[in-house]
């Protein structure tokens, strides 16, 4: 702010000091010239702080600025990802139920997904807690399977009294 303060009265000086000359030039050649003169001061002075810019310590901020910028991107992505990851889980749930309830059967489910080399969420296990038939069972893993791609081997059926 102080830097600011000094370039806004260094400005203003020269602006007066500027008018002040023309005010006192006498016309002619003389004017016209002195005119020049006064802008180029004018323009010297608004210049000014730019020569006395650490040029350095700019680049430095900026790296740092970006390297900082880097990791809250990085961590911004990795929440994301754990919260597709859950609604995920959620959704593979209900979705589950649902087809649960199609076949005539009340049960809870619990869905469990992973996260791939590429970052990818994906339901990988499935534990459903009611009581199934072994027709029900059968019918209900086809469709987990087909539809969510969670293998047999990731489901596993407990009864509704186990917990």
């Amino acid at each position: 702010m102080s830097a600011l303060r000094e370039w806004l009265l260094g400005m203003c000086a020269a602006a007066m000091a500027v008018t002040l000359a023309d005010c006192l030039i006498p016309e002619g050649a003389v004017k016209k010239i002195g005119r020049m003169i006064g802008g180029l001061v004018l323009m010297i002075t608004a210049l000014q702080p730019l020569v006395g810019l650490d040029y350095a310590s700019i680049s430095e901020a900026w790296a740092s600025y970006r390297m900082e910028n880097a990791g809250y991107s990085q961590a911004l992505e990795s929440e994301n990802t754990q919260l597709i990851k859950i609604i995920m889980e959620e959704q593979a749930g209900a979705y589950i139920q649902d087809k649960a309830a199609e076949l005539g059967v009340d049960c809870t489910v619990q869905v469990t997904c992973l996260i791939s080399e590429d970052g990818t969420p994906y339901p990988a296990q499935a534990v459903i807690q009611g009581s199934l038939t072994q027709e029900q069972r059968e019918r209900l893993q086809q469709l987990i399977e087909g539809d969510l791609a969670i293998p047999a081997e990731g489901q596993r059926y407990e009864e509704a009294s186990e917990q």
